[in-house]
């Protein structure tokens, strides 16, 4: 009798300990699953923005303006290199309140970019290095996408998404970025920064045969 009582409480606990298990495995999964899921679906928004800038660029006409969705993960850029330049730099005129200062912002150019062309990469993991007495934020990428270009892009302004403590983004040359969270969750301190939502309707213009302008600021300043 007192075996089957026994075995009887050893069965109980094994179902309990296995419940607990389900419990805490399955809702693990489910995010596990959605961070991928978020991931893979940014990435191929990545493909499908560029392929949708590269048919406008070959069929679109001079002056057509064209529409394209864009998807961006926390803590992703998309960043546009000019042929032969290493780095893109964006110089930041922060508000001046407490806790914030001017800065740089220097993306250094991914390997997989060749020289000789135009590129634009997704930085889709990054190391950042934050200098706060030079006022510089190196951002070093460390998982990336990146396609070559046969014309040119140019933005309104530097200046795109909402502002936080920020009066403008300043690119050097014509390379640029568009970045969700990057700068904010770089450093803690970074405290002045330009963010666009997950989902961005970004447009486009073509200027000539060889250059699409990226219209507006989408929340940003029109410095």
């Amino acid at each position: 009798m007192w075996q089957i009582k026994n075995k009887k409480g050893i069965m109980v606990q094994f179902l309990i300990s296995l419940l607990l298990c389900l419990m805490i495995f399955i809702p693990a999964c489910y995010l596990v699953s959605g961070i991928f899921r978020t991931s893979e679906q940014a990435q191929d928004n990545y493909s499908g923005f560029v392929k949708g800038l590269n048919d406008f660029q070959e069929h679109g006409q001079i002056g057509e303006r064209k529409s394209v969705l864009l998807i961006m993960d926390e803590e992703t850029a998309i960043v546009y290199f000019e042929k032969d330049a290493q780095e893109t730099v964006i110089n930041v005129d922060a508000e001046l309140l407490k806790g914030t200062t001017d800065y740089s912002i220097h993306l250094l150019k991914p390997g997989q970019c060749d020289d000789t062309k135009n590129c634009l990469c997704l930085f889709r993991e990054s190391e950042f290095e934050a200098e706060a007495f030079k006022g510089l934020l190196t951002v070093t990428p460390k998982r990336v996408v990146c396609t070559a270009l046969n014309y040119n892009l140019e933005v309104e302004t530097c200046s795109i998404g909402e502002a936080t403590k920020v009066n403008s983004y300043t690119c050097e040359g014509n390379s640029f970025m568009i970045e969700r969270n990057l700068a904010k969750k770089s450093s803690w301190k970074v405290g002045s920064y330009y963010e666009i939502p997950r989902r961005t309707v970004l447009y486009f213009t073509k200027l000539d045969s060889n250059t699409l302008h990226l219209i507006g600021n989408y929340g940003g300043t029109n410095e």
